[in-house]
């Protein structure tokens, strides 16, 4: 960097130089020949003139401006002070002048013709030498002014950086309070829709309760007027056992499949796998009464089969219920949350049941070990189940397999849902649980919108947590935990 008291210096001696090229000419008596007044607002050089005398300023300044393009305003970039050397680029260069130069305060002037600058610097050797330490002086000046102007202007530039980061900053913070207000305002709209659907839609699922348990009881009445029949009784064990029946494990059912093919080896791929889910009591009453061809085998399977029917029926009413009651709470903050103690495996097996049409192409393994009951809102937490259940058949499409398995220690339950897809990658593993997260429109789709965002609203109202992992043999693990003794206000 410049030494600034060397500088100062050469300012000095560039009034000193001044001084005696005044007095060079006071010598020769040619000083009232060049000496020139000019009043403030006097233009001494217009930007592109070419410098046809030499300007030495004795008293007053001078302001060089530029003017700014396409326009006729002159912008100020320096004021020269006395002793200065006006047009000092032009004279050097031979070009013309780069500035404007305007008095700025009443001023004295050495003007001197540049016909007679080269006569005086052939017969008069001071005179270049003064002439040479004045245009050095000024050119030092002129670069000390230019460092302070780049320092000045890096400090602006600084300054402009930090508002725009600043600006940038607000201006985020601005669109995230304004999507926040639109999703605000988008829910408390859905929240008046869904009271209104609620209503609407609590009524046909109690007649439908209603008439299914009427028809249930009327099956049942039927039935017991043949109890007397042994192929009767061996029917309404068939239906009952259906309606008790819980979603089949797939290698459950393959293993057993084959074992059954060496009693009933004229039974159907189809008939296997129904029977596979019958309890061997069952398996042993039908291969005693030799129901083995596949026509009598089929008429005694729809039985069991029809016991899943009303149980898929009274699971559907049931979780539509629940789920109209979950609006309800939704809706109206006063709403009364129902809380239960339940077997949490029930759940598990329903939401199966209801999402079957999304699973059926998968392989399902079970690990259903007894659990403690513990106390939740059923419906609301076979909601968790579903998003999850749903979740995974969106990465993994037709095919694919799911594994469920849950456990519990001294102060937790817990469940553990796998799928076989790609699984999360690392910069979005903690963003799906958002309200607003959703990758649905990219190649590997995770994200439910809102579905795992309530799910772990869900969770946490319950004391629990919910949590994502990729499992070493691929695929996402979601792990719900549960307090096996929440304290909870219900």
């Amino acid at each position: 960097m410049m030494d600034f008291k060397l500088g100062k210096q050469w300012i000095e001696n560039r009034e000193h130089v001044t001084d005696l090229i005044q007095r060079l000419f006071d010598d020769d008596e040619q000083s009232a020949k060049y000496l020139k007044k000019y009043e403030k607002g006097s233009v001494l050089l217009e930007e592109g003139d070419e410098l046809r005398d030499i300007y030495i300023l004795l008293d007053g300044s001078v302001e060089l401006c530029k003017r700014k393009p396409d326009t006729d305003t002159n912008y100020p970039i320096i004021r020269l002070k006395p002793g200065s050397f006006i047009g000092i680029v032009a004279f050097i260069t031979g070009e013309p002048s780069l500035t404007t130069s305007i008095v700025h305060e009443d001023a004295t002037v050495l003007r001197i013709p540049d016909k007679d600058v080269r006569g005086l610097l052939k017969k008069n050797k001071r005179f270049q030498d003064y002439m040479d330490e004045l245009i050095l002086a000024n050119l030092l000046e002129r670069f000390r002014n230019t460092i302070i102007l780049q320092m000045k202007l890096d400090s602006v530039n600084n300054k402009l950086r930090e508002e725009r980061n600043e600006s940038q900053r607000a201006f985020r913070e601005l669109k995230e309070a304004q999507e926040q207000l639109i999703y605000q305002e988008k829910m408390a709209t859905l929240g008046q829709l869904v009271a209104g659907f609620a209503h609407e839609v609590n009524n046909p699922t109690a007649s439908l309760l209603r008439s299914t348990e009427t028809l249930e009881q009327r099956i049942s009445d039927l039935m017991d007027r043949f109890k007397d029949d042994d192929d009767q009784d061996l029917l309404t064990k068939l239906y009952e056992s259906g309606k008790k029946a819980g979603y089949p494990d797939t290698s459950t059912i393959r293993e057993k499949s084959k074992e059954l093919k060496k009693v009933f080896k004229k039974a159907s791929p189809a008939q296997l796998r129904m029977m596979a889910q019958l309890p061997d009591e069952l398996i042993e009453e039908l291969s005693n009464a030799r129901v083995t061809d596949p026509e009598t085998l089929n008429f005694h399977l729809n039985h069991f089969e029809l016991g899943k029917m009303f149980q898929n029926i009274t699971s559907a009413g049931n979780r539509i219920s629940g789920l109209v009651l979950s609006l309800k709470s939704y809706s109206r903050s006063d709403s009364d949350r129902q809380w239960e103690e339940i077997d949490i495996r029930e759940g598990i097996h329903d939401t199966l049941q209801l999402t079957s049409n999304r699973i059926k192409y998968y392989q399902v393994d079970l690990d259903l070990p007894d659990v403690p009951r513990i106390r939740v809102n059923p419906a609301a937490l076979n909601q968790v189940w579903t998003n999850i259940i749903l979740n995974a058949s969106d990465v993994m499409g037709k095919n694919g397999s799911l594994n469920i398995w849950c456990n519990y220690d001294e102060t937790h339950l817990w469940v553990s849902i796998q799928d076989s897809g790609p699984g999360i990658s690392e910069e979005i593993k903690e963003k799906i649980f958002d309200s607003n997260f959703s990758t649905k429109k990219s190649d590997k789709k995770f994200g439910l919108g809102l579905g795992l965002s309530i799910s772990r609203d869900i969770v946490e109202r319950h004391g629990g947590t919910i949590s994502v992992n990729n499992s070493s043999k691929g695929g996402a693990v979601f792990t719900v935990r549960l307090p096996l003794y929440p304290e909870l206000d219900t």
